[in-house]
């Protein structure tokens, strides 16, 4: 790794509904063939929300517990490729339901982070299946902090204010549906945006569904803190590789610094304001 430089891998992939193996299988083969014409090798490697399984509202079933057979080929394909990885599972809950998570692994097998999706997205029934996180976590890699969220997650700016100035990158993990396309584009943009750092959004593609009836189309953006952006297009089994530069944000930051007006928002007084009554 160049210090303050990170070689970012996004895979947008297609992923077969509720089958761990095939999708093993058909990521580590993605991988393969795309790293070997990378002009550079990547340092972390992206990919989408519940990679292993689908968006599958059986979380019960197909729940994994921590260093089950995911988490083990992720450590596998972390020790290959000698990068990072982060990538979207559904984990047991001893407590009650399961959690939609995704771990960082380091190329030693270290798991660095277990992250849960704090909003599960009760449009669409997630929240009956599945308990809600409550913690956000950052991890630090060659000079870079970086926060990691989930989906829905994006719709919460709340949750990203908590960490602006401090978080270098922010990266999601999605399963984004074509109906709400340009939500998930609009809202990334403006994430980086407002708080001035790296979004790196992974989306997959293709059908899901028990019925298939829930298109995907990709779409996976990587945006610069300015708002400058890479869409790597709709449709398409494809890696993004992207060069995350730590001065840009740096040098962004300081020309620019709308970071150091905000305010604190408990200070801030909230008021409905009555009118007076007219004869």
């Amino acid at each position: 790794m160049n210090p303050n430089e990170l070689n970012v891998a996004l895979v947008q992939c297609d992923l077969s509904w509720e089958n761990q193996e095939a999708n093993y299988e058909h990521v580590e083969n993605l991988l393969k063939n795309s790293l070997k014409t990378a002009s550079e090798k990547p340092d972390l490697i992206l990919l989408p929300e519940t990679f292993a399984t689908g968006f599958t509202m059986r979380s019960e079933r197909i729940a994994e517990p921590d260093g089950g057979p995911t988490e083990i080929f992720l450590k596998k394909i972390a020790n290959e490729t000698n990068a990072h990885i982060c990538a979207g599972w559904i984990r047991k809950n001893p407590a009650g339901k399961p959690f939609n998570t995704l771990s960082v692994v380091a190329p030693d097998g270290e798991i660095i982070v277990r992250y849960s999706k704090i909003h599960p997205f009760t449009f669409g029934g997630e929240n009956r299946h599945y308990e809600a996180g409550s913690e956000i976590l950052s991890y630090d890699l060659n000079g870079f902090r970086i926060t990691p969220f989930i989906c829905y997650d994006i719709r919460f700016p709340e949750i990203f204010r908590k960490l602006a100035g401090e978080t270098d990158i922010f990266t999601i993990h999605a399963n984004w549906p074509v109906p709400r396309i340009h939500h998930w584009e609009l809202i990334l943009k403006t994430r980086a945006v407002e708080n001035q750092a790296y979004v790196f959004g992974v989306n997959r593609i293709g059908i899901a569904g028990y019925n298939k009836s829930v298109p995907h189309n990709g779409h996976s953006l990587a945006v610069e803190p300015n708002g400058d952006f890479t869409d790597v297009g709709e449709n398409e089994e494809t890696v993004l590789f992207y060069k995350a530069d730590k001065k840009k944000i740096a040098e962004y930051r300081e020309n620019f610094p709308v970071l150091s007006d905000r305010r604190d928002p408990e200070s801030i007084k909230v008021r409905v304001a009555e009118r007076s009554s007219r004869t």
